[in-house]
């Protein structure tokens, strides 16, 4: 059993936020726990758009790198795309590999077979001699310090896009793409390999319009009238952009020499005080000239804005020539809606607006809705999206990355174009796999396709799969997948035996009841599922763990976490006696040399009892809402798959019912496992399933009152629907176990 604890919450602001959208109570609760507490907000986490995606140019040196590449497209010169092998990597080398193909570039890509995790100086070596002149690294190469100066010494440069935890000194490749980077600029730090691969090639896909590293300002005016012939300007407000990213502004008041009325100033909130002793037109035009410069000019309604900058530079005797933009224009030719005035365009095109009417302000929201209807008509960036978008979702939700913001936009969006992609080999393993579209969800993915793909990598031989994901030739997409059936077939039998073998030198190598982090070396076990058999332990545990397996003078190991830890923090701690390592917080792996393994487990485990404390190893189950039996229905399953994708980040709504009676019960599956539960609440009667709960049968008794914490889920028998418990945990109601 698990510690529950029960999310509280403001009933009169879900009430509240209820009635304004016709949401449940129960819904907008679970809203409320994500920090959803707006109906704007609400309808963007409901329905998010592709637009809402961070511009890849936000990256420190994402301008760097695709001008590299561009170079290296234009030269001819030999491209090495080199990956990871689980499906987050395979993803990644997909993705890029096929794009920079569309672009007649010279690639080629490889994953390490034998090699270990990571760029080695032998591969590099390799490829020199094969003219490679440039290396692109997806999904791993950020701690590869030594390998990239070596890279650099033959002349190779190296393009870094990784999503893992970097060093404190990074590798010196000309570009490095990672969001965890120290000193790295971009908003969300929680992208996927592919994901941070996808950015790459969506930059470079852009760098093929006719903005591309073009420096456009927007801006706007306000004034004391509508006529520029007898009204004056009374402030401009600009922004300067470079592929949509703001790299400079401009805002001032000017003093006219007439009043500003008062009905003007009441639309503006400008007044004639707020403008005593700002600057006259002259001195602001010419300020205003050298901001611009040759910029393009974009305002929305520009006829307007433009009127007033022409009178005033007749005025003052200075000529404004710029290239002028109109996003009224630009929308009204785009596509139909209720308004064009500029707030409820915004509002149209999902922008947050806080305030209308002030040059700066108006000047911003300006530059958002016109890198919009730029990206509509962006044909090459448009088709690449369509195109790669499934890859994205597939690899995100392998390597089990937080599905929030953009990850969830990828995953939601990826998910159609995955299951009615024409590619063979995608189209081959959905037709085998038989999985209804309704039922196709991140989680379905998770334990169907996913752990297909990652089957090959976890033998050496993750060329499979890339080679499965990129083919277009059906009957060799068959064979391919046939071949990843056997090798899954083998790694399930491998699974087992290895999760026995861990787990029982799990309990003889450690202290089960002390050690904070649970470390053990096994030998003559095959490579594979290492990471598999270190969450099952980490499951059963709830502890930190790293599972070694010594081969030679080696021991290569995986690393699990539990939430609050960050796992590559530590082993980072004994850096000096760890060969390589590499991943994330929840995720790890690692090589040590057989003569350090006892250092190394003696000083990690001293380590572990100074960092890790006895509440983070206390297993507790968050439970967001506490439910009525007669709240259990169709409707309600229905409005919460509206949350989907769910997964890490975004786990499933977890509920409670209490003093329910326990009408019957039955153990399921190969030696009982799971456990299948009948509830009676009046005349509502329930059914649930605990999987891999048949073990409480014996506690529990026909007729008691018990209290469940589930997930609930959409049952389809015989094709007809109904509401179901997943049952996570089970408690007597009387506290009689």
């Amino acid at each position: 059993m698990k510690q529950w604890k029960i999310k509280e919450f403001d009933d009169l602001l879900i009430e509240d936020l209820s009635q304004k959208t016709g949401y449940s109570k129960i819904f907008v609760s679970l809203l409320f726990q994500k920090g959803i507490k707006t109906p704007g907000n609400l309808k963007k986490y409901i329905h998010p758009k592709i637009s809402d995606l961070y511009n890849p140019f936000l990256f420190n040196n994402m301008e760097k790198a695709v001008n590299r590449i561009r170079k290296a497209i234009l030269k001819s010169e030999k491209i090495l795309i080199y990956g990871d092998r689980d499906v987050d990597g395979v993803t990644s080398v997909s993705i890029v590999f096929l794009f920079l193909k569309e672009l007649d570039a010279n690639v080629i890509w490889y994953i390490p077979l034998d090699e270990g995790y990571g760029l080695s100086k032998k591969l590099i070596e390799k490829y020199h001699n094969e003219n490679v002149k440039l290396i692109i690294t997806v999904d791993c190469g950020i701690t590869a310090v030594e390998e990239v100066e070596f890279a650099n010494s033959l002349g190779i440069d190296v393009i870094i896009t990784d999503h893992h935890e970097a060093a404190a000194k990074p590798p010196e490749a000309i570009a490095i793409i990672d969001p965890k980077c120290p000193e790295e600029k971009y908003p969300f730090k929680e992208l996927a390999g592919c994901g941070v691969a996808f950015k790459f090639c969506q930059a470079l896909s852009f760098s093929y319009s006719k903005y591309y590293n073009k420096d456009i300002v927007v801006f706007d005016v306000e004034t004391t009238g509508l006529s520029s012939l007898t009204d004056e300007i009374v402030e401009i407000g600009a922004v300067k952009i470079r592929n949509f990213i703001q790299t400079g502004n401009f805002s001032t008041l000017v003093k006219p020499k007439s009043q500003i009325p008062e009905n003007v100033t009441a639309i503006h909130g400008i007044s004639n005080e707020d403008c005593e002793n700002a600057p006259a037109i002259y001195e602001v035009l010419g300020k205003f000239m050298d901001f611009t410069g040759d910029s393009i000019l974009v305002a929305h309604n520009s006829d307007f804005d433009m009127s007033f900058l022409y009178s005033a530079s007749e005025k003052t005797g200075k000529k404004i020539c710029n290239q002028v933009m109109d996003t009224l224009a630009m929308a009204r030719m785009l596509f139909p809606a209720k308004s064009y005035k500029l707030g409820m365009l915004a509002n149209d095109l999902n922008i947050e607006v806080e305030k209308c009417h002030r040059a700066s302000n108006d000047a911003v929201i300006t530059s958002k809705i016109f890198e919009q209807l730029v990206m509509m008509q962006e044909e090459k960036q448009n088709k690449f999206i369509d195109k790669y978008l499934y890859f994205v979702a597939l690899g995100t939700i392998a390597d089990i990355v937080p599905l929030v913001s953009e990850n969830r936009i990828f995953v939601k969006y990826g998910l159609p174009l995955l299951y009615n992609s024409d590619r063979p080999g995608i189209k081959a393993m959905l037709d085998a796999l038989l999985i209804d579209k309704n039922a196709f969800t991140a989680n379905k993915l998770s334990w169907s396709v996913i752990p297909i793909l990652n089957s090959a990598g976890r033998y050496g031989k993750a060329d499979l799969s890339i080679e499965l994901l990129t083919t277009n030739d059906k009957n060799r997409a068959e064979k391919l997948f046939d071949e990843i059936l056997i090798l899954n077939g083998d790694r399930k039998a491998l699974q087992k035996i290895n999760i026995k073998s861990f787990i029982d030198a799990t309990i003889q190598q450690n202290d089960m009841d002390n050690d904070k982090i649970l470390v053990t070396v096994v030998e003559g076990l095959k490579r594979g599922v290492t990471g598999i058999a270190a969450n099952q332990i980490l499951r059963e545990f709830n502890r930190p763990v790293i599972l070694f397996i010594l081969e030679g003078d080696e021991a290569v190991g995986s690393a699990r976490s539990i939430n609050d830890f960050n796992i590559v923090s530590i082993i980072e701690k004994c850096k000096d006696i760890v060969v390589k390592y590499g991943g994330h917080k929840a995720a790890a792996g690692l090589t040590v040399m057989k003569s350090n393994l006892d250092n190394f487990v003696k000083r990690i485990k001293f380590i572990a009892k100074d960092l890790i404390t006895e509440k983070m190893l206390v297993s507790q189950l968050s439970i967001d809402t506490v439910i009525s039996a007669s709240d259990v229905s169709l409707e309600l399953v229905k409005e919460i798959g509206l949350l989907e994708p769910c997964g890490c980040g975004n786990e499933y709504a977890i509920f409670a019912l209490n003093d329910v009676v326990l009408s019957d019960f039955t153990p399921v599956g190969v030696d009982g496992a799971h456990l299948r539960v009948c509830l009676k609440n009046g005349k509502v009667v329930i059914n649930g399933i605990g999987w891999q709960l048949g073990r409480r049968a014996v506690d529990l008794r026909k007729g008691q009152k018990i209290d469940l914490a589930f997930n609930l889920e959409l049952n389809v028998w015989q094709s007809k629907e109904s509401a179901q418990l997943k049952i996570l945990d089970i408690k007597s109601s009387d506290s009689l176990f």
